[in-house]
């Protein structure tokens, strides 16, 4: 009797150790787990926060001067569109007045080819490439007198010396915070796989429960009770 009492003793004693192992298993993850959340997205908010008090304002300068920018190059950027057109509508001119001549050539003459209509012809193409030509050497011209604008010069100048500043000011930032992002990814990882091994260790209910603690971490990392 003494001897089946004492076993009865050791086996509620060992499910206690068991149970309480198990207990401080789960507990200690989701301590480590809101700590390390917490961190993570605290980081990363840091992170944005240095971005807008640093970046923000460079940002709405370099948009403020490429609009100045735009405004500079409109005239020149009109009057290329201009000739594009118009080079558009010869093509189109040589095409209409081709299919004209030609048309009326086969009905008189069928497929047979005249130097007369050779002669037609090869002048359309001379018009229209002569038309074309002088077209693009305007555009030409109205590219190169755009590039050596000074005015258009200066201000591309300080958009790339801006874009430079702000290349400058978020690798700075990155190098702040991105090694200690990186280092509570690697601490959340090793937690999420330790997470599955835990899971193996529960019922059914203690899995439910540990289930919704870890999700509601997940919400709201810095506002979970630790024990």
């Amino acid at each position: 009797m003494i001897f089946l009492r004492s076993i009865s003793v050791f086996l509620v004693v060992a499910l206690s150790v068991m149970l309480n192992s198990c207990r401080n298993k789960t507990e200690n993850w989701l301590n480590d787990y809101a700590k390390t959340k917490c961190a993570y997205q605290q980081e990363e908010q840091m992170m944005q926060d240095d971005s807008v008090s640093q970046i923000a304002s460079l940002v709405l300068e370099k948009q403020n001067l490429l609009q100045e920018l735009n405004l500079l190059s409109a005239p020149f950027q009109n009057k290329i569109e201009l000739m594009n057109q118009e080079i558009a509508k010869a093509l189109t001119k040589f095409g209409e007045e081709y299919r004209k001549k030609t048309d009326k050539h086969s009905a008189q003459y069928g497929h047979i080819s005249t130097p007369e209509y050779e002669k037609a012809i090869e002048n359309l193409q001379i018009k229209r490439d002569t038309k074309i030509s002088l077209l693009k050497e305007n555009i030409n011209q109205i590219n190169e007198e755009l590039s050596n604008d000074s005015e258009i010069k200066n201000k591309s100048q300080e958009i790339e010396l801006l874009e430079s500043k702000i290349d400058s000011s978020w690798n700075s930032i990155i190098d702040k915070h991105r090694p200690i992002i990186d280092s509570l990814q690697q601490e959340l990882n090793t937690l999420n796989r330790n997470y599955k091994n835990i899971l193996n260790e529960l019922s059914q209910e203690e899995k439910k429960s540990f289930e919704m603690s870890r999700d509601s971490i997940r919400s709201n990392p810095c506002s979970y009770d630790r024990k």
